[in-house]
């Protein structure tokens, strides 16, 4: 599959360092469970592009909306693989800073079970001083999905890796409840919420959810990084 940067971003230098900084971060990472990008360069009429696995699937949000909320057993492997393919990325010092179903395709193994593939690294940032990537974003901009976004990274704060365990315990929540913890008229409406109010209870929201789940969902979700588990 090739990835071609509109002809209007081609000529934004902050969108083609997104871009290029996707291809790196995802060639620096390289897991099984994160899409593989085999090269990139730059069409003659200037337009960038880079060359993707092709992948055979679904996006997390279209595959729930076809099956409805998901029951454990459905939702663990590709939960599973999602985590593995984050906490590679954090292991690199990279933090994709935009999960979100959308970001997450649903293929199959050769035995036939489902398994995530991670993708979209356009807005990753670099943790660490020592690496390949980077891109730097304008500072105090919020830059995510806000039914996803982290209240540091709503507030437009410096991030690190734990604004990705707050988006996937909203990915965990959505997947088995079927709901999203937070919505609103508007952009801004979210994010006030995501900043200063506590999600339900996802046994509330799903009452056949055992309640088992609810502290270890609510935990990712922490609204203070410091509380959030360190790794998935």
């Amino acid at each position: 599959a090739i990835k071609v940067l509109n002809r209007q971003f081609s000529a934004n230098p902050e969108m083609v360092s997104r871009f290029i900084a996707e291809a790196r971060a995802v060639n620096q990472i390289r897991h099984r469970n994160i899409i593989d990008i085999f090269s990139f360069g730059q069409l003659v009429d200037g337009r960038h592009y880079y060359v993707m696995e092709f992948l055979d699937g679904a996006t997390l949000d279209a595959y729930v909306a076809d099956h409805g909320r998901l029951a454990f057993t459905q939702a663990l492997p590709i939960l599973r693989s999602a985590a593995r393919a984050l906490d590679a990325a954090h292991q690199k010092g990279i933090a994709h800073r935009d999960l979100k179903p959308e970001n997450v395709v649903i293929t199959v193994d050769e035995d036939g079970t489902p398994f995530a593939k991670l993708l979209d690294f356009g807005i990753a940032k670099l943790l660490s001083s020592d690496g390949g990537v980077q891109h730097k974003t304008q500072t105090g901009a919020p830059i995510g999905t806000p039914h996803y976004m982290s209240p540091e990274q709503a507030r437009g704060r410096n991030v690190d890796h734990r604004t990705d365990i707050y988006s996937f315990g909203i990915v965990v929540y959505h997947c088995l409840t079927g709901q999203l913890p937070f919505d609103g008229e508007d952009y801004m409406d979210i994010l006030l919420k995501q900043v200063g109010q506590d999600p339900p209870r996802p046994s509330e929201v799903c009452p056949g959810l055992p309640e088992g789940f609810d502290a270890v969902i609510l935990w990712m979700m922490a609204k203070d990084p410091a509380v959030r588990p360190e790794t998935l």
